[in-house]
């Protein structure tokens, strides 16, 4: 009985904790994140030249409309963006484009900042997007399983595209009954994917 009082009170703190996300659950995209780097030619094959500008994206997950901040049902994207190099490196957020699997290209993304900048080197940048879902999408179809996402830097004025894929990956919930130990916590990788257990009885698999 006392396992059984602390399962769903478990469950109930769950729901309460996920209830309060911006986030649709369950929507998780890999890879988390996505690296992107600009190859330099070099004349020496032996030397391995630092990428002047790298970039790492992730796809934070689709985000529920908030009417408060104005930003409808959409994918927030994140980038992180740094310059490695000594030349000058700017990014406008409005080269952001993003597609599915079926080449549908999503509406204008909403962005922050909003404007062009420059990236001064040894610095990072972050930049946010939320790209509202094309009219008729679900997030939870299958237009949604893959996607791209395009966008350019510049370095010393030359624009430099760059993109990343990303997948979505599944979380597997089960209950077993005949599991009715005392509650502790535990984890162990499976065919490299991470299981996590909550006393003894559910096990979530990302």
């Amino acid at each position: 009985m006392l396992n059984r009082i602390t399962l769903l009170a478990s469950l109930l703190g769950l729901m309460l904790v996920t209830g309060c996300s911006p986030y649709i659950n369950d929507i998780y995209y890999t890879p988390h994140p996505a690296v992107a780097e600009v190859q330099v030619a070099t004349t020496q094959p032996a030397q391995v030249a630092t990428p002047p500008v790298t970039t790492y994206a992730t796809i934070v997950g689709v985000r529920r409309e908030d009417r408060d901040q104005h930003i409808p049902l959409s994918v927030e994207v994140r980038l992180r963006l740094e310059n490695h190099g000594s030349q000058a490196v700017s990014f406008d957020p409005h080269t952001l484009d993003l597609t599915n699997g079926e080449l549908v290209v999503f509406p204008p993304p909403i962005v922050r900042p909003p404007q062009a900048f420059s990236i001064l080197p040894g610095q990072p940048a972050i930049v946010q997007a939320n790209f509202p879902l094309p009219p008729g999408f679900s997030y939870d179809g299958a237009g949604m399983a893959t996607l791209q996402l395009h966008w350019d830097v510049q370095i010393d004025g030359h624009v430099v595209q760059q993109m990343a894929k990303f997948h979505r990956a599944h979380r597997y919930y089960y209950y077993d009954p005949y599991w009715d130990y005392p509650p502790y916590g535990y984890g162990y990788p499976y065919d490299g994917y991470p299981f996590i257990g909550v006393g003894g009885t559910f096990i979530i698999r990302r």
